[in-house]
C-alpha cells in the first residue's frame, strides 16, 4: 500500500469517539441511549459502528420527532421515544428553536443562535423510570445531546449509575453561554467523576468568538476497567483529577 501512498496506521486514543467506546465494550450487541435524538443523526453514526446495537432514542419535539421517524423507518432494534430525559417525570414546556438541534428548556444565552418558534408542553421521563418499564438491566452507552439539560438526565439514572449498570457516557459539553443558567462543566465532571466515572477524552472542540464554545466527551465507568491499586483515590476537585488522569 506504501507504494501507492496509503499506509495502514492504529487510530490513537482521543482520536475517534467511536473507535474509544468500542475499545471499552464488552460485547457486540450493545444497549444503547440516544437522549437528545434530533433528526437521527445519531442514530446513523452509531449504527456506522455497532450494526448489532439495540437503541433507544429520545426526542420531545413532536415536529423533530416525526422527521426522526421518517430518517430511521428503515432501522431494526429502534425504539422511538417522543419524550424528554430529565431529573424526574413530568411535563415541561420545551423552547423550540426554528435550528431544531437547538431547542432546549432552557433559554438562549449570549452566545446562542437561533430564534424560538414557540412553546410546547413536553412529557419528561427519567432513565430509570425507562429502564424499570421497559425491563432493561444495562446500558452500555448513554449518549447525552440535551442542550444544556444533561446533568438532569444523569440525575434521572441514579439507580442505574449506582448500580454499575452504565459503562459509557458520551455527552455533548459547553462552555460558553449558549444558555441561560447552564451548569458549568465542573458541575458535570464532579457528578459523573463522584459516581465512578473517568474521563476518557475531549474530541474536536468548536470555538466561538475566539473562544472554547462545545466539545464532546467520553466518560467510562470503573467497572469497565481493570482495577488497579489506588484506583479509588479521589482529589479534591475536578481540575486536580482531570490533571491526574493525564
Amino acid at each position: 500500500m506504501r507504494r501507492f501512498g496509503f499506509d495502514i496506521v492504529r487510530i490513537a486514543p482521543g482520536k475517534d469517539p467511536l473507535a474509544d467506546m468500542a475499545s471499552f465494550l464488552k460485547n457486540d450487541h450493545p444497549i444503547i441511549f440516544d437522549v437528545g435524538a434530533n433528526q437521527g443523526q445519531t442514530v446513523h453514526w452509531l449504527r456506522s459502528r455497532f450494526p448489532a446495537s439495540t437503541i433507544h432514542s429520545f426526542e420531545p419535539s413532536p415536529t423533530t420527532f416525526q422527521t426522526l421517524s421518517q430518517q430511521t423507518s428503515h432501522f431494526k432494534d429502534l425504539h422511538l421515544w417522543n419524550c424528554a430525559l430529565g431529573s424526574v417525570p413530568g411535563r415541561m414546556k420545551l423552547l423550540e428553536n426554528e435550528k431544531s438541534e437547538m431547542s432546549s428548556f432552557l433559554p438562549l444565552g449570549e452566545s446562542g443562535w437561533g430564534r424560538i418558534t414557540k412553546e410546547t408542553e413536553v412529557e419528561v421521563k427519567t432513565v430509570d423510570q425507562i429502564c424499570d418499564d421497559q425491563k432493561i438491566t444495562r446500558i452500555d452507552i448513554l449518549k447525552s445531546d440535551a442542550q444544556g439539560f444533561d446533568l438532569e438526565v444523569f440525575k434521572g439514572a441514579e439507580r442505574m449509575i449506582e448500580s454499575n449498570k452504565v459503562g459509557l457516557i458520551f455527552v455533548e459539553v459547553t462552555f460558553s453561554e449558549v444558555y441561560e443558567q447552564l451548569p458549568s462543566f465542573g458541575q458535570l465532571y464532579d457528578h459523573l467523576i463522584n459516581r465512578g466515572f473517568r474521563l476518557v477524552s475531549f474530541y474536536e472542540c468548536y470555538y466561538r468568538n475566539r473562544l472554547a464554545g462545545w466539545t464532546d466527551a467520553l466518560f467510562v465507568h470503573k467497572s469497565c476497567l481493570a482495577h488497579k491499586a489506588g484506583d479509588h483515590a479521589r482529589p479534591t476537585s475536578w481540575a486536580e483529577r482531570a490533571f491526574q488522569q493525564h
